[in-house]
């Protein structure tokens, strides 16, 4: 069983710092490991978060991983997916993995 590594991401979790926790994102599924993130600091959040986290989901399962969130997503991320149409109202399925943690 893969080894589960623990990921906080920072309060701004936008275009101008995502960079940094996507290398990291990548680099504990490169090296095999399961991910729990942790999102509860994000404050501010655009599009490139939910992409990175959809994208390193899918990555993850390639290799037979998975990425999970420690909690239920901040009231910041919930309204960009809400926004951008990456879920709707309950009870869309879509919003298990962001609410069930």
């Amino acid at each position: 069983m893969p080894e589960k590594v623990r990921l906080v991401l920072s309060k701004d979790a936008d275009i101008r710092s995502i960079g940094a926790s996507k290398s990291e994102i990548m680099q504990k599924i490169d090296d095999g490991k399961d991910l729990l993130l942790d999102l509860s600091a994000v404050e501010e959040a655009d599009l490139t978060l939910i992409q990175l986290i959809l994208s390193a989901r899918r990555s993850a399962a390639d290799r037979n991983l998975s990425l999970l969130l420690t909690e239920s997503a901040p009231e910041p991320v919930l309204r960009m997916l809400e926004r951008g149409g990456f879920i709707g109202p309950a009870p869309d399925t879509r919003r298990d993995f962001w609410l069930a943690a």
